[in-house]
């Protein structure tokens, strides 16, 4: 790899850095080996400017948010790795526009403050608003393509605002998936309500996700087949407690993977590929993964 650092002075681009960097710090699962580089850009105009001396660079890069979602490998990744994690800013002016990084938990805090409502279905859920875009996360039968009007996205060194209706939204899946487009904000479509309200809609959403696994996870590991639901599968093929090295399905949700003691990435995959092939000895279901794994 080309020594970024030299390249990023040499281009006047000041973007703080971390070198051998613990992935395993960022993800809510804990697990992931060491990144040669991560950046962590403060405002869009860092990101940019980083993200086009890459491609300038013909350097590829991996964008991180929150890694709420995604199963990170136990091997040193020597591609660079940008964290969206600082872009936080969020605006309600005439509709209400979220950089990529902010935490759901952080933005539904601004909800409560200006008494809009909407984006209570994301509390307790442990993602970026850009994350949550990307994926199109959700809860109670609510999601975020609900409410999201246009997405700002950075491609090859342009950027745009693409529409909803050009996202090709669908449960747990977008067109983002697909491509190498950035998500870096996200404009979004909220009513108005007193603060009371949101405040109590919040906490509501709160009360009821209070049965989920506690510890280390990555949420729901699978998405749920049409007409039925991934962890009832898991749980009548008798497969909670099940364990691979320091990985165990949850005894409270058999759709979560709980990082017990020390689990790394390959314990996690052989645990999916059991769990996958039990799942299907029984009822015949191919269950898909809701995470990103690499």
């Amino acid at each position: 790899m080309k020594d970024l650092i030299e390249l990023l002075t040499n281009a006047r681009i000041n973007v703080h850095y971390e070198r051998d960097f613990n992935l395993s710090k960022k993800s809510t699962i804990g697990i992931g080996g060491r990144a040669k580089i991560a950046f962590f850009p403060k405002k869009l105009k860092e990101f940019i400017a980083l993200a086009d001396c890459l491609f300038d660079e013909d350097i590829p890069f991996l964008i991180l948010g929150n890694a709420s979602n995604v199963l990170l490998p136990d091997e040193e990744l020597d591609k660079p790795i940008i964290f969206t994690t600082n872009l936080t800013s969020i605006e309600f002016l005439n509709g209400v526009f979220v950089e990529a990084g902010v935490s759901s938990n952080a933005f539904l805090k601004e909800c409560e403050k200006y008494g809009k409502t909407g984006a209570e279905f994301l509390a307790g859920i442990p993602c970026t608003i850009g994350g949550a875009t990307y994926m199109n996360a959700g809860a109670g039968g609510k999601y975020i393509s609900d409410i999201v009007k246009r997405v700002l996205i950075y491609k090859r060194k342009k950027l745009f605002l693409v529409p909803k209706n050009a996202c090709e939204y669908s449960y747990k899946k977008s067109s983002f998936m697909d491509t190498d487009e950035v998500i870096l904000g996200v404009e979004l479509e909220l009513e108005n309500a007193t603060s009371d309200e949101v405040i109590e809609n919040r906490k509501n959403v709160l009360k009821s996700r209070e049965g989920l696994p506690k510890g280390k996870s990555l949420g729901c590991i699978f998405k749920n087949p049409l007409g039925d639901y991934a962890g009832r599968l898991i749980e009548g093929a008798g497969l909670k407690g099940l364990r691979v090295g320091g990985a165990v399905v949850s005894n409270v949700h058999a759709n979560f993977i709980i990082n017990d003691s020390g689990a790394t990435a390959k314990d996690v995959k052989q645990l999916i590929s059991l769990v996958k092939n039990a799942v299907f000895a029984q009822y015949k279901i191919n269950l898909e993964e809701e995470i990103r794994i690499f």
